[in-house]
C-alpha cells in the first residue's frame, strides 16, 4: 500500500499545480488586459482633450461683434474649453502618467494667457495685427502641447502593446497548461481573450469616430468651421486645388424672433432641416458647412458665369416660411485668390460683406470716412478733390500691383484721408505762395502724425492710420515723420506718396503752376529710388500712359 501512495500523490499533483498556475496565469492575462484597456482609455481622453484644445484656439476670436460673437460668448467657450482640457489632464496624471504628461501644464497654461489677451482685445474693441501676433504666440504655445500630448499619446500606445504582447504570451501559458488537461481554464482563456480584442477594436472605433466628430457639426451633421479652415488652407496652398472657387457665408435673417417665438428644439429643427436642403443643394456642386449659430458657409468651384447662381441656390436653400415666421439670409461672397489671398482675408471679407448686406447700410469704416471727408471738405475743398485724385490713382496702382482686394479697399481709405490732419495746419501757411520758413516747415511736417491720431480715434479705420502716418517717407530714408528706410515703408504708404506727388505736381498751387503729365511722370522717375519706390514709379507710368492712350483712341473713334 506505502507502494500505492506516491503515485496517488503526484497525480493529485499535476492538477493542483496546473490549476494554480493557470489561475496564476488567468489573474495576470487579466490584469494585463485591464493595463491595455486603460491605455487605449487614455488615449481616447488625450484625443478628446486636443479636440479641446484646438476649439479653444479660437473661442476668444468671438469676443468681437464684428467676428459673429460677444464676450459672453467668448468667455463660456473659453471656460467650458479650458475646464474640459484640465478636468482631463488632472484625472490622467492621477495615475501612473507619462512624464509628457506632466510637462504639459507650463505650455498649456502659457496658452491660456495668451488667450485671455487676444480675448482682452476682442472685448476692448477690435483684434488687429496686435492680435494677430498674439495668435501666432498662441499657436506655437499649442503646438508645444499638442507635442506633448502626442509624447504621452505614443507612451500609452507602448503600454498598451506591452501589455497586449504580455497577454498573449500568457494566453499562450494558459492554453498550454488547458492542454494538460483543464478544458475549462482553457474555455476561460479564449473567453478572456475574445474580450481583450473586442476592447482593443472597439476603442480603436472610438478614437476614429472622435477623430471624425472633431471637423463635423453635431446638430446638422455638416463639416464645421475647423474642416472649412482645412479646406481654405488646402486649397490656398501651394499644389492645391488650382481651381476658380467662390467662399459665400451666410447669416440667417429672423432666427432669433424663430427662436423665442416657438422656443430652442424648434429652433435646433430648423437649423437641421436647413443645413440638410442646403448639403442638397451643394451636392455635386461644391461642400456646405456650418460656422456655428445660425451661419453657414459654402466653398464650391466654379466659373464667374455659375458663381451667381450657385450662390442664390444656396441662400434660397436656407430660407423657409411659414404661419408666423419668415427666415432669410443675408450672405456675402468671395473670390478665391482673384479677391483673397489667404484664408483670413476670404473670412474676413466674406463676414464683412455679409454684414453690410444685413444692416443695409454703409460699413463702419465707411461711415467714418465720409464723416472725416466731409469735415476735410468743409475745412478745405481743394483738400477734398485732391484727396479723391489720390484715391482713385491709388487704386488702379494696387489693383496693377496684384494686391489682395482687402488691402486694395484699405489702401483708397488711407488715400482719401492721408491729408486729413492739415485740417489742423494753420492756412496761412497751407496757403502761403513763397517758400515755407525752417519753423514753417517743421509744422507742416506734423501733419502726418495728427492725421493717424484723427484716423485712429476711429477704430474701424486702425489699418488706414498706419499708412497715413507713413505717407511721406522716403525710399532714402530722408522723409518724415520716422525716417523710414525703403524695406520698413509698407508698400500701401509708397503707393499713396507717388500718387500724391503726381496729383500735386499736375494742379494748380497757390506757390506754382501745374506741370503737364510728361513733365510731372519726369519729375517722378528722377527721383525713384531716393524719394520714391522705383518698381511703384513705373507701375504709376504705365497706367497714366495707358490712360492717356484709352483716352486719344476714344476721343478718335467719337470724331470718326
Amino acid at each position: 500500500m506505502r507502494s500505492d501512495r506516491p503515485p496517488m500523490r503526484r497525480t493529485l499533483l499535476v492538477p493542483v499545480l496546473v490549476l494554480v498556475l493557470g489561475v496564476a496565469a488567468i489573474a495576470a492575462i487579466v490584469e494585463l488586459q485591464a493595463q491595455a484597456h486603460d491605455s487605449a482609455q487614455a488615449q481616447l481622453k488625450l484625443a478628446r482633450a486636443e479636440t479641446a484644445l484646438g476649439a479653444l484656439q479660437t473661442a476668444p476670436f468671438r469676443a468681437s461683434e464684428t467676428t459673429g460673437g460677444s464676450p459672453e460668448i467668448a468667455r463660456d467657450l473659453i471656460n467650458r474649453g479650458e475646464h474640459k482640457i484640465d478636468e482631463t489632464i488632472t484625472d490622467l496624471q492621477r495615475s501612473s502618467s507619462p512624464a509628457a504628461l506632466r510637462r504639459v501644464s507650463t505650455p498649456l497654461h502659457q496658452n491660456y494667457a495668451t488667450l485671455e489677451r487676444i480675448f482682452a482685445l476682442g472685448v476692448a474693441g477690435g483684434y488687429g495685427r496686435a492680435a494677430d501676433r498674439l495668435s501666432a504666440v498662441a499657436a506655437r504655445q499649442a503646438g508645444e502641447v499638442r507635442h506633448e500630448i502626442m509624447l504621452a499619446n505614443r507612451a500609452y500606445k507602448q503600454r498598451s502593446g506591452s501589455a497586449e504582447i504580455r497577454a498573449t504570451i500568457g494566453s499562450a501559458v494558459v492554453i498550454l497548461l488547458l492542454v494538460a488537461g483543464f478544458g475549462l481554464l482553457y474555455r476561460r482563456s479564449v473567453g478572456a481573450r475574445t474580450i481583450a480584442e473586442r476592447l482593443v477594436v472597439e476603442n480603436g472605433r472610438l478614437l476614429a469616430v472622435s477623430r471624425v466628430e472633431a471637423l463635423t457639426d453635431s446638430l446638422t451633421a455638416l463639416p464645421n468651421r475647423r474642416a472649412l479652415r482645412r479646406d481654405l488652407e488646402r486649397i490656398f496652398n501651394a499644389g492645391g486645388d488650382e481651381r476658380d472657387h467662390v467662399f459665400a457665408l451666410f447669416d440667417l435673417d429672423g432666427f432669433k424672433q424663430y427662436n423665442d417665438t416657438f422656443g430652442h428644439p424648434a429652433g435646433d429643427a430648423l437649423l437641421n432641416r436647413l443645413g440638410t436642403r442646403l448639403s442638397a443643394a451643394m451636392d455635386g456642386q461644391g461642400t456646405a458647412y456650418r460656422m456655428g449659430g445660425d451661419e453657414f458657409c459654402v466653398l464650391a468651384p466654379v466659373d464667374w458665369e455659375s458663381e451667381a447662381a450657385l450662390v442664390r441656390g444656396a441662400a434660397e436653400a436656407l430660407s423657409e416660411a411659414g404661419e408666423a415666421f419668415d427666415i432669410g439670409c443675408s450672405f456675402g461672397r468671395v473670390r478665391i485668390r482673384a479677391e483673397a489671398a489667404t484664408a483670413e482675408d476670404a473670412l474676413r471679407l466674406a463676414d464683412q460683406r455679409m454684414y453690410e448686406q444685413k444692416v443695409g447700410r454703409a460699413s463702419p469704416s465707411r461711415q467714418s470716412t465720409d464723416v472725416l471727408l466731409t469735415a476735410l471738405s468743409e475745412r478745405s475743398p481743394n483738400l477734398h478733390d485732391h484727396t479723391s485724385n489720390v484715391a482713385e490713382l491709388a487704386e488702379a496702382v494696387s489693383r496693377e500691383c496684384g494686391l489682395p482686394e482687402l488691402d486694395i479697399q484699405w489702401i483708397r481709405i488711407a488715400a482719401e484721408l492721408h491729408d486729413v490732419g492739415k485740417g489742423a495746419i494753420p492756412d496761412a501757411i497751407l496757403n502761403k505762395p513763397g517758400p515755407l520758413s525752417d519753423d514753417e516747415w517743421a509744422f507742416m511736417k506734423r501733419h502726418t502724425i495728427i492725421g493717424e491720431r484723427i484716423i485712429h480715434s476711429a477704430p474701424s479705420l486702425a489699418p488706414a492710420a498706419r499708412l497715413v502716418r507713413s505717407s511721406h517717407e522716403r525710399s532714402d530714408g530722408k522723409g518724415y515723420p520716422d525716417g523710414l528706410g525703403a524695406e520698413e515703408i509698407d508698400v500701401g504708404a509708397s503707393i499713396i506718396a507717388v500718387c500724391d506727388a503726381f496729383d500735386a505736381m499736375v494742379n494748380h498751387r497757390v506757390y506754382r503752376e501745374p506741370k503737364t503729365h510728361d513733365a510731372a511722370l519726369t519729375e517722378l522717375r528722377r527721383c525713384a529710388g531716393t524719394q520714391f519706390d522705383s518698381e511703384i514709379v513705373e507701375l504709376f507710368c504705365t497706367i497714366v500712359h495707358r490712360h492717356e492712350n484709352s483716352s486719344i483712341n476714344s476721343e478718335l473713334a467719337t470724331g470718326c
